[in-house]
């Protein structure tokens, strides 16, 4: 049974409850996978992670939201407090479509509007192309639709680089395990975030660069680079042309992980998409900038969704 509770927040004068669910489900193959629901409506967000991130960073997008929208966060198998079965074939971005549909099944979603961060992007994007009535917008923040090794900060050797560590990775996954935390776990790591442009050092909070740290430091390093070359293998580019929902993509202008011309050829190929672009954002601009993110979301969602009840301002709320 699900974990409910209900809690009080204030909307200027009035209070609001919000209804909060924290339970277990499991997916197609059994992998139990940790969710997350919180608001009121039936017009759902559902937040897809990058790869070795977890549902924190979506806690400005869930505050911001959750009066007027159900906030769906959940634990990618292998992270946080979803399981790992010794099943290496499910490793995979298809295991990951399969856990998404199981948690909205078990929230009994029928549709809902699908954000995507980093890998979470080629997540919804394929889930699009195989439950395409259950998607009623897509957001694609800061990802691409399929191979992301090979676009690595617009290396051309990026992709054979992956591989050499994708071997290396395999057949030492001990010594590659120490060599990863001697890299992340260490007083420099912040500021080395900051050297190679991985995120704006002077915009987001240490406090969620240590809980993301901590968080990859937890992911078992076989996973890790079996569900990466998973997505390398992956591409949707040939669906884009056939999406027909409304979708907006967010991308930053200094993003390494995730490059601009990436978004722009995304936005080119996706019928009647919007394009936003954050001027120095990074990959990390999630939670570099998160107020600017929510009120284009919120845009979007006003503009784009007309039929369903407008999303209020936080200046209309406090009316």
């Amino acid at each position: 049974m699900a974990k409910t509770r209900k809690t009080s927040r204030k909307a200027g004068e009035l209070a609001k409850t919000i209804h909060q669910i924290d339970d277990m489900v499991d997916s197609f193959d059994k992998t139990p996978i940790s969710y997350q629901s919180q608001g009121n409506s039936r017009f759902p967000l559902i937040c897809c992670n990058g790869l070795g991130v977890g549902p924190f960073f979506w806690v400005y997008l869930k505050e911001y939201f959750e009066k007027q929208h159900q906030i769906v966060t959940w634990d990618y198998r292998g992270h946080g407090e979803s399981g790992l079965l010794d099943d290496v074939e499910n490793y995979s971005l298809n295991g990951l479509v399969h856990d998404a549909k199981s948690v909205t099944d078990a929230l009994n979603i029928k549709q809902g509007v699908y954000v995507g961060h980093s890998l979470g992007a080629q997540l919804i994007l394929e889930l699009y192309r195989r439950h395409p009535s259950r998607v009623k917008a897509l957001v694609l923040c800061f990802g691409t639709d399929g191979r992301p090794m090979n676009t690595f900060y617009n290396m051309r050797l990026s992709r054979y680089l992956f591989e050499f560590c994708y071997k290396i990775g395999q057949n030492f996954p001990k010594q590659s395990n120490i060599i990863s935390r001697l890299l992340l776990k260490n007083p420099l790591a912040f500021y080395m975030g900051g050297i190679f442009k991985i995120m704006n050092t002077g915009m987001i909070d240490r406090k969620k660069v240590d809980e993301y740290i901590s968080h990859m430091l937890q992911v078992d390093p076989i996973f890790f680079t079996r569900l990466l070359k998973s997505a390398q293998e992956h591409s949707c580019q040939d669906m884009l042309p056939q999406i027909k929902v409304p979708t907006l993509i967010i991308a930053g202008e200094n993003d390494q992980f995730t490059p601009l011309w990436i978004s722009k050829k995304m936005h080119r190929l996706i019928p009647d998409s919007e394009l936003f672009i954050f001027k120095k954002g990074s990959h990390a601009a999630l939670v570099e900038q998160p107020e600017l993110i929510n009120l284009r979301i919120e845009k979007f969602l006003n503009e784009r969704l007309p039929h369903q009840k407008k999303v209020l301002s936080k200046s209309e709320e406090a009316a």
